[in-house]
């Protein structure tokens, strides 16, 4: 065994200790609870462990830790994490505590534990571990810790571009520990994500449902209204959107990105299984490039008149629908918009639809040089056997504030288990994605 290992087995209780006191401090964004004891304790952790000279960024919102630990060479790294978590919901849901680490059947189980907690967790003590063996990093490190996540990082943006030129001017690179690996088990580096742009439309044809018995042929319903406005935009027998500059920007892989994704795992009958979905109809290339390359126009939330069991004979007085869309490529949120409010610059005039914009996070490719790249897979092999480099994330996370702002590479290292459960009951991190993740960031630091 070596010296990492040896040490972090031999420090395996009191990690899980700073685990379990981390999580009992809630820190739900969505509410506040827990917030400031949680960046204190964060403080002073950090403060103990590493060193650091930690300072507390106040924000329109829940605040950043930013912690300096200062190396040899002149390289500077940043790396991303964040201690808010979501609501748990109905606790009757959960089988145990959700602000209770529970340990069983090789899990923790808790809310925020994977996301990000766990994670986060996970990027301190392989970087504490590393000082303990040698001393010192070998360059300069910087936890950009924020508290709002799981609220869309509404202000991660305005705070980066604040303190770009000066406390974040000399950053090199950026590394994001979020998200989950494969479902194989294999752990990945991803070099991009899809962006997310969300709206509603909503329709309103009385001040109040009517019996349909009286009014039947008389009042409007405002799902069909609904329907015929959605036509403009959306074509349902193609599932293709209509809007003139949707797909533009969207790119294709190129060769290598197609190297790296016939490199990747496919098992049709895994996928189905943990998915829950009946059809799985594409080859490997297709289903990656469909994830990665191709952006999406999906209705995730339909609401109008009686939701109940059996039957209401009424004709409902409002509708609306959400829709996410995942961004590609170079796709612009901002031309997607003009071209919605171009759409239905008539009905909203007259009164008739509303649109109501969600929150987006635009796409981001990281340009990065090959051998670079392959430093850090092999970072990743060493820590825990094998790695895949996908080229895109599926999902949306806020990658461009650090590219668009830095105009540094950014590089996605998840650490949580695929079904980790983020956002749902019974969240759990498998104890060996935390290790491993303890491992990875020792590795990364070991890059020089």
């Amino acid at each position: 065994m070596d010296a990492r290992d040896k040490f972090i087995v031999e420090h395996k209780d009191d990690f899980e200790e700073i685990l379990k006191k981390l999580i009992a401090l809630k820190s739900i964004s969505a509410t506040g609870e827990g917030i400031d004891e949680t960046v204190q304790f964060l403080r002073n952790l950090l403060t103990k462990l590493l060193g650091a000279k930690v300072e507390i960024i106040p924000t329109a919102g829940n605040p950043v830790i930013l912690a300096n630990i200062s190396g040899k060479e002149n390289k500077n790294v940043l790396f991303y994490g964040h201690y808010d978590v979501m609501t748990p919901g109905d606790t009757i849901y959960w089988d145990s505590d959700p602000f209770e680490l529970t340990k069983r059947n090789g899990h923790f189980y808790a809310r925020g534990v994977g996301d990000n907690k766990g994670q986060l967790l996970a990027q301190i003590l392989g970087m504490y571990t590393y000082l303990q063996i040698h001393h010192e990093f070998p360059f300069n490190v910087t936890l950009f810790i924020e508290g709002e996540e799981e609220q869309g990082s509404v202000n991660l943006e305005p705070t980066v571009k604040k303190i770009a030129t000066t406390k974040l001017q000399k950053v090199d690179q950026v590394f994001v520990m979020d998200g989950a690996f494969n479902a194989d088990g294999t752990h990945v580096l991803r070099l991009g994500n899809r962006g997310v742009f969300a709206f509603e439309l909503s329709t309103t044809t009385g001040s109040h449902d009517n019996h349909s018995g009286n009014l039947g042929n008389i009042m409007d319903n405002p799902f069909v209204q609904l329907l015929k406005y959605l036509h403009k935009i959306y074509d349902f027998e193609t599932g293709t959107v209509k809007l003139p500059h949707f797909y533009e920007g969207v790119e294709k892989p190129t060769e290598q990105e197609k190297v790296w994704i016939k490199q990747l795992p496919y098992d049709k009958e895994s996928i189905l299984q943990q998915s829950g979905i009946k059809h799985l109809d594409f080859d490997k290339e297709t289903y990656y490039e469909k994830l990665m390359f191709e952006p999406t126009f999906n209705f995730f939330s339909v609401k109008s008149g009686y939701m109940e069991k059996g039957v209401k004979t009424i004709i409902p007085h409002q509708a609306s629908l959400k829709v996410d869309c995942r961004l590609v490529g170079k796709q612009s949120i901002t031309a997607i918009k003009q071209d919605l409010e171009k759409a239905f610059a008539k009905e909203i005039r007259a009164g008739d639809l509303e649109l109501n914009y969600l929150g987006n996070i635009p796409p981001e490719h990281t340009e990065a040089d090959l051998t670079e790249i392959e430093k850090i897979q092999q970072a990743i092999v060493k820590a825990t056997g094998k790695a895949y480099i996908e080229p895109v994330m599926p999902g949306g996370v806020p990658n461009y504030v650090w590219k668009d702002n830095l105009h540094v590479p950014v590089f996605t290292i998840p650490y949580a288990n695929y079904d980790e459960h983020n956002h749902d009951f019974n969240e759990n991190l498998t104890e060996k994605a935390f290790y491993d993740g303890i491992k990875i960031s020792y590795e990364l630091l070991g890059l020089g």
